[in-house]
């Protein structure tokens, strides 16, 4: 029998999913199961125990189905985390003034993008992103920058979000996720002046202490969402990890569209 791999991090839950495996080979429930074990002595808990190990060895199918039932869980669980977190954390999500918005600032659904300048997958969805955006028409892109790969990232991050102050944000974004290898402060400010910006006042407003802040926010904001990659998509109320692609971005905005109307 061939069997698919199971995640690692299930791996950890072993022992809590080998007594609910038992408990189901035994027909009760885990409560009914830890209630009776207080009236067994130790040589019959050794015996139940050795009856559900032999059980699990020679049918391991159960211990598959119990992986499965258990990753359902936990995903459902980890969902209704995210939203909660997103809806605590709605103000700062959608409305920042050191995030730049793209798209229609009037739109009817709300993408916010957590991305990080050194992020491969990040420079890889930048087309996916601004196409869908513009397709849809109707679509307000809100830009986070989570700066979790290397300090390079983190001023990287910096100099777009002082790039707001001369109107050229969308210039560097572009220009940043176009540049390969290395991103450190004279390889930025190069970036910048090729891209039109005045390198001079965006070294000084790079300082801004406001900016520093906001990324704190922005890195506090995903702990409490559960982002912890990029890039990853908030639509609406719903956290979309990784580089989904311009038709899935369009799939889960048309869904938030249709919920809310």
């Amino acid at each position: 029998m061939t069997y698919r791999s199971v995640s690692p991090r299930l791996l950890f839950g072993l022992a809590g999913a080998s007594a609910l495996a038992g408990s189901l080979v035994l027909g009760s429930t885990l409560a009914t199961a830890e209630s009776a074990q207080s009236e067994f002595n130790a040589t019959q808990t050794d015996a139940i125990g050795q009856i559900v190990r032999e059980y699990l060895l020679e049918n391991p199918e159960v211990m598959i189905e119990v992986f499965d039932r258990l990753e359902v869980q936990q995903a459902a669980v980890e969902k209704q985390a995210a939203q909660a977190a997103i809806v605590a954390n709605a103000d700062g999500l959608f409305n920042d003034d050191y995030s730049y918005v793209y798209g229609n600032p009037e739109g009817d659904v709300t993408i916010v993008e957590f991305f990080d300048y050194k992020c491969g997958y990040c420079k890889r969805a930048v087309k996916d992103i601004l196409e869908a955006v513009d397709q849809d028409g109707n679509v307000r892109l809100v830009y986070k920058e989570f700066p979790i790969l290397s300090e390079q990232s983190e001023l990287a991050a910096r100099a777009a979000m002082a790039a707001i102050s001369q109107n050229k944000y969308m210039e560097l974004h572009i220009a940043l996720m176009a540049t390969s290898g290395d991103l450190d402060e004279d390889r930025i400010l190069r970036v910048a002046d090729d891209a039109g910006l005045d390198t001079d006042r965006l070294r000084q407003d790079m300082k801004d202490p406001g900016i520093e802040a906001a990324i704190e926010r922005n890195h506090q904001m995903a702990r409490e969402i559960g982002i912890d990659g990029t890039p990853a998509f908030i639509i609406g109320n719903r956290l979309v990890p990784g580089a989904v692609g311009k038709d899935r971005l369009l799939e889960v905005v048309a869904e938030e569209r249709a919920s809310s109307s």
